[in-house]
């Protein structure tokens, strides 16, 4: 039951969005406050100011293209259809995330898809299967949607053995994320209980629910969230809106009301990385665009645990001020690596290096970030120098 409902809340959803925000009675405008906002002046529902398009997103500094099926890319039969975004003309190798809608085609976070790859991600949208596309008598659930996910990872490996991609030698086969919206943020997360080689996942307003006909009653279908199920050490970014809660929660259902960010976060284990974002005065939409602080934090995040750039942590351990609830269990290491070139030698050879990367403005393929402050200038400079000279 538990399954069928929040299946019958995404088909509704689904065709909502395809809508204009004007055609929406009050309560379908406040539970798709994401997207569209009440004026209490006109008593109608309108376009939320921005829209939630492309010109609400902080683009990065690469340009992208994208794949399909029709190029010659893996298709596959565990989910329907893809967008395989890639940056130009960045630093390969490519880490990678894919992502999936709560319903719906690969169309349906594109945005998020078209964001990370303008920072020099992968990016890879994938489809969901309806009933009418799979056996009548099965769902397209949560572990349905992890595995589609999984085996889109597959996918892009492979972009890195056909020769005529464009992505050919240039994928990071060992740095993958996952990540989701609403029921799909729910399959990002069972993925994540799935598969331990991942490096995060990001559920975007996630519900989730598992099959377990042991511990789970008749009738909720057999399905149910308990703390045994989310046991597992892939960190995980976990975003919600402050409003979401009411919005979609009866306060008589208990089990239904378990399946929502605030207890996932709870149930993962304190001993794995992982936040809960909040977004203040936001519903079930919070997250559903790359947009302000939501954005900022997920990219920080990517940075952080696909690309290992430590100069993040310190970022990403702050409350962002849109947020109304923020924990988090990262911690930050104060411990620096003075081997900038990783020889195990420290010596005058480090001290070159960020003297070519302040003199270059940039960065080079060693961190020579020493003071984690997101720059290479002077500080990190004085700070080496003053090492070598206590040697």
């Amino acid at each position: 039951m538990i399954f069928r409902f929040l299946i019958i809340v995404n088909v509704f959803s689904y065709y909502v969005l395809k809508a204009d925000c004007s055609d929406l009675t009050y309560e379908e405008c406040i539970y798709w406050s994401g997207y569209c906002e009440w004026n209490e002046d006109t008593g109608l529902c309108q376009n939320l100011a921005g829209g939630g398009g492309d010109d609400d997103i902080q683009f990065g500094p690469y340009q992208f293209d994208y794949l399909t099926e029709a190029d010659s890319i893996r298709g596959s039969e565990l989910y329907n259809g893809t967008l395989l975004y890639f940056p130009l003309d960045a630093n390969p190798p490519y880490s990678s995330i894919v992502l999936i809608d709560a319903f719906g085609d690969e169309f349906g976070l594109q945005s998020w898809a078209r964001y990370f790859s303008s920072y020099g991600f992968i990016a890879m949208t994938i489809g969901n299967f309806d009933r009418s596309t799979r056996d009548g008598n099965s769902e397209w659930d949560y572990a349905d949607r992890a595995l589609g996910l999984l085996d889109a990872i597959e996918t892009i490996k492979q972009e890195n053995t056909r020769e005529l991609s464009p992505l050919f030698g240039q994928v990071d086969t060992i740095s993958f994320a996952v990540s989701g919206y609403s029921t799909s943020g729910g399959g990002a997360h069972t993925a994540a209980t799935m598969d331990s080689t991942l490096k995060t996942a990001i559920l975007l307003n996630p519900a989730v629910a598992f099959l377990d006909s042991i511990n789970c009653p008749a009738e909720t279908d057999y399905y149910c969230l308990i703390e045994e199920h989310l046991d597992h050490d892939v960190p995980v970014l976990i975003f919600a809106g402050e409003n979401e809660y009411d919005e979609l929660v009866d306060p008589d259902d208990p089990t239904y009301s378990n399946m929502w960010a605030l207890p996932q976060y709870e149930y993962v284990p304190e001993t794995t990385d992982k936040t809960y974002f909040e977004s203040a005065g936001e519903g079930h939409g919070s997250s559903v665009f790359p947009a302000g602080d939501v954005a900022d934090y997920s990219l920080a995040w990517l940075n952080y645990f696909l690309l290992d750039e430590q100069s993040y942590c310190d970022f990403l351990i702050e409350a962002p001020q849109t947020t109304s609830q923020f924990f988090t269990t990262l911690q930050c290491s104060s411990t620096i690596s003075y081997d900038i070139n990783n020889d195990g030698q420290i010596n005058n050879q480090d001290l070159v290096i960020v003297v070519l990367s302040i003199v270059n403005n940039s960065q080079t393929e060693h961190s020579s970030d020493l003071n984690f402050d997101s720059s290479v200038d002077i500080f990190d400079l004085l700070l080496l120098s003053d090492y070598l000279l206590d040697l």
